[in-house]
C-alpha cells in the first residue's frame, strides 16, 4: 500500500499547519489564564483530530499503527474544554473546583482503554481491518464515510461521539447569552468571537453526520457530500479567517495593541480623556475607553500599568479628583453640597467619593474646600 496525497490531506496539513498560527494570534496581548488554557487545549485536541485524519487518508496509519483506533478521543474533548471556558469567562474570579475534572472522565476512560488495546495481537488485528479497508475503499468511493452499520449501532455511536460534544456547545451557548445583559463584558473580545467558533463547530459536526445518514441510510450520494467529511480542516480555515478579520467589523477584538508608540497612544488617551470627559459617567469603564481608543482592554490595562503605574480604575477617579478640585476652587460648593460635586464629577457614591479622594489627596473632600477658604483669607 503506497502513500496517496489527495486534495483532503493537502487541505488537512494546511490546517494543522494554521492552528499554531490561530492559537498564537489568540494569545497576543493577553496573559496566558485558565480561559487560554482552556482554549489553547481545544485547538490542541483539533490538531490531533487533524493529524489522525491525515495519517488514514495517506494510509500513513499503516506504517504507524500504534494510532488506530485513536480518533475518539480528542472527540471528549471539545465540549468540556469549551464549556469550562465560558465558566471561566463569566465567572473569573470562581476558584477553580476540582469536581471540574469530572469534565475530562470520558476522555481519561477512553484515552486508558485505547492505551491498554495495545497488545501485538490487537495491533495486527487492526492494522488487516485498516488494511482491507483501503482495499474496500478503491472498489466503493461512498465508504470514505465508513463502513455502513446498523441503525441502532449508528444511534449509539451519535450518543457516544457526536451528541457527547454538541449537548457541551449548547449548553456554553446559553452561558454565552447570559454574559450578555453585562455591557462590560459583552464587550470583551472572546465574546463575539466564542460565539461564531461555537456555532461553526455545531454546524460542521451536524453536517458530518448528516453525510454518514444520507450515504448509508438514504442511498444518496452526491459529489458535494465528500465534503461533508473534511470539515475539520475547513472549520479550521473558517476560524483563522475570522479571527483576522473580525477586527475589521469589531474593534475591540484587535489583540495586537496599537500602531503607534506608547507615548502616542498615551497622549490620544490623556486627549480624549480631557475634551470629551468620559469619566463623568460612573459606568465608564476599561472596555469603554479600549473601544473608543480601538485597542484591546487588555493592552489598555498593561500600558497604565507600566507606563504610569496605576490601573484603569486609579486612572479614570485620578481625572474625577481633577474635577472635584476644579470645580471646589471655581466656588461650587456655595452653589450645591459636595456630595453633588463629587457625582459631578462621576463619582457614583458618597463613600466611593470621600474614600477616593482621600487616596489621592491624603485629606477629604471638605477639608480640601476648608484649606483653600483658609488661604483665601
Amino acid at each position: 500500500m503506497k502513500f496517496e496525497l489527495d486534495l483532503y490531506s493537502i487541505s488537512a496539513i494546511i490546517a494543522l499547519v494554521q492552528l499554531p498560527i490561530l492559537i498564537a494570534y489568540l494569545l497576543v496581548g493577553r496573559n496566558i489564564n485558565r480561559t487560554n488554557s482552556l482554549l489553547i487545549l481545544f485547538f490542541c485536541a483539533l490538531a490531533f483530530d487533524l493529524f489522525h485524519r491525515i495519517i488514514i487518508d495517506t494510509k500513513l496509519i499503516l506504517d504507524i499503527p500504534f494510532f488506530i483506533g485513536a480518533g475518539s478521543i480528542s472527540q471528549y474533548l471539545y465540549g468540556p474544554t469549551i464549556y469550562l471556558m465560558i465558566i471561566s469567562l463569566a465567572q473569573p474570579k470562581t476558584k477553580w473546583k476540582n469536581i471540574y475534572l469530572l469534565h475530562f472522565a470520558p476522555f481519561l476512560i477512553n484515552l486508558i482503554l485505547f492505551l491498554a488495546n495495545k497488545s501485538s495481537e490487537s495491533v495486527d488485528r487492526h492494522l488487516s481491518m485498516v488494511a482491507q479497508f483501503f482495499v474496500d475503499v478503491e472498489k466503493n468511493p461512498t465508504l470514505k464515510f465508513g463502513y455502513p452499520i446498523s441503525l441502532y449501532s449508528y444511534l449509539k455511536m451519535l450518543l457516544l461521539f457526536s451528541l457527547h460534544p454538541i449537548i457541551y456547545l449548547l449548553v456554553s451557548m446559553r452561558k454565552l447569552h447570559l454574559i450578555n445583559p453585562d455591557k462590560r463584558k459583552n464587550k470583551a473580545s472572546y465574546i463575539p468571537w466564542l460565539k461564531t467558533m461555537i456555532f461553526g463547530f455545531l454546524v460542521v459536526i451536524a453536517l458530518s453526520e448528516l453525510a454518514y445518514a444520507l450515504v448509508h441510510f438514504f442511498g444518496v450520494y452526491y459529489w458535494f457530500l465528500d465534503s461533508f467529511i473534511i470539515w475539520r480542516p475547513l472549520y479550521v480555515f473558517a476560524m483563522l479567517f475570522v479571527a483576522l478579520l473580525w477586527p475589521l467589523s469589531y474593534k475591540s477584538l484587535k489583540h495586537v495593541g496599537y500602531s503607534k508608540s506608547k507615548d502616542d497612544f498615551l497622549d490620544s488617551l490623556k486627549r480624549y480623556m480631557s475634551e470629551h470627559e468620559p469619566y463623568k459617567n460612573p459606568k465608564l469603564s476599561r472596555y469603554d475607553l479600549a473601544d473608543y481608543l480601538k485597542v484591546s482592554p487588555t493592552y489598555l490595562t498593561n500600558i497604565l500599568n507600566s507606563e504610569l503605574g496605576s490601573n484603569v480604575k486609579e486612572y479614570i477617579n485620578s481625572y474625577r479628583v481633577k474635577e472635584v478640585k476644579n470645580l471646589i476652587e471655581k466656588g461650587k460648593l456655595k452653589d450645591v453640597t459636595i456630595e453633588a460635586i463629587g457625582n459631578e464629577a462621576g463619582f457614583s457614591s458618597r463613600s466611593t467619593f470621600f474614600r477616593v479622594f482621600r487616596d489621592v489627596e491624603g485629606i477629604t473632600p471638605l477639608s480640601y474646600a476648608n484649606s483653600l477658604d483658609e488661604t483665601m483669607k
